[in-house]
């Protein structure tokens, strides 16, 4: 009989567990890119040496643009699944206990996701193009100007806390269990960091997945939206002033052939899971709010 738990963590690295270059690197993302978190991917290729360091360096400086802000909004704008209307969630928490500001700070920690998913799907669309020598900027005729050069705020805005993402080897059986089906229907590798701050209220995301994300995971609808807002950010990557992020050929002195060709492996990877959760957590907050409230920037 196997004594293994229902969850075992991905190989990562936490933000607890970087330092030097790396932690550097993480607390650079947080404050260019204005989030409560470093994203999934950027944990998991942070394994392979020298790669985010390099890439971010080559990325910073589009991805803190005005321009680059308006490519995450029009990805969260385009987002929306179509079809029935979700049951607000309100009146079953309120029913179990839940207190008002326990929901709002519920939905603020959605809003704070919903701000950053876009983004990241900016960076692994920019860094997987740039891998291939596809177009991840620099081909334009023209420069950015005015308006859409200018150097979005740096530094995450007032009041807003880094996120604390649960430890699924530390988690309770109750919640690993929620983890593990959230991944299982969307054909994960592991649960996402969104669903690693959520986790903190299970009440809240067994209702989730049940009424919002698993009538709809792996629809055509679905499938779709997720082809979409990718080609969008594809698009959008062209308009940088440069080079984006690093190609593989670039880096064969400090990768082996095999570390190469697991980073490519990746890269095609979280370009569609950084899709898919981008969609699911504009999704959660949809069902409270409505599309117009989900896919609002409130942070820039």
């Amino acid at each position: 009989m196997s004594n293994k738990p229902i969850l075992a963590k991905f190989p990562q690295v936490d933000h607890s567990q970087a330092s030097g270059v790396l932690a550097d690197v993480y607390e650079d993302i947080h404050n260019t890119l204005r989030v409560p978190w470093v994203a999934f991917a950027i944990r998991v290729m942070s394994q392979f040496p020298d790669f985010i360091p390099t890439a971010w360096a080559a990325l910073k400086p589009h991805i803190s643009t005005r321009y680059a802000e308006d490519g995450a909004d029009l990805v969260r704008l385009n987002s929306i699944v179509p079809g029935p209307v979700m049951p607000n969630p309100t009146p079953k928490l309120l029913a179990i206990g839940w207190k008002e500001d326990e929901i709002e700070e519920l939905k603020t920690s959605l809003d704070l996701l919903n701000y950053g998913n876009p983004k990241y799907l900016i960076l692994i669309t920019a860094f997987n193009e740039a891998w291939h020598e596809r177009d991840a900027g620099g081909r334009s005729p023209g420069k950015l100007s005015g308006r859409e050069a200018q150097k979005i705020p740096y530094g995450m805005p007032p009041g807003v806390k880094k996120f604390h993402l649960l430890d699924p080897d530390q988690a309770d059986e109750r919640i690993q269990t929620i983890l593990r089906d959230v991944r299982d229907a969307s054909l994960h590798h592991g649960p996402a960091s969104d669903y690693r701050v959520l986790g903190r209220w299970p009440d809240y995301l067994e209702l989730a997945f049940k009424d919002s994300l698993q009538p709809v995971v792996l629809s055509a609808e679905y499938e779709e939206t997720a082809r979409r807002i990718r080609k969008i950010a594809r698009d959008h990557v062209k308009g940088f002033d440069d080079i984006a992020g690093v190609a593989w050929r670039d880096m064969t002195d400090k990768l082996s052939a095999e570390q190469i060709a697991g980073l490519t492996g990746l890269l095609f990877l979280y370009n569609r899971f950084i899709a898919d959760i981008t969609i699911a957590i504009i999704r959660l907050k949809q069902a409270f709010c409505g599309a117009d409230d989900a896919t609002e920037n409130k942070y820039t």
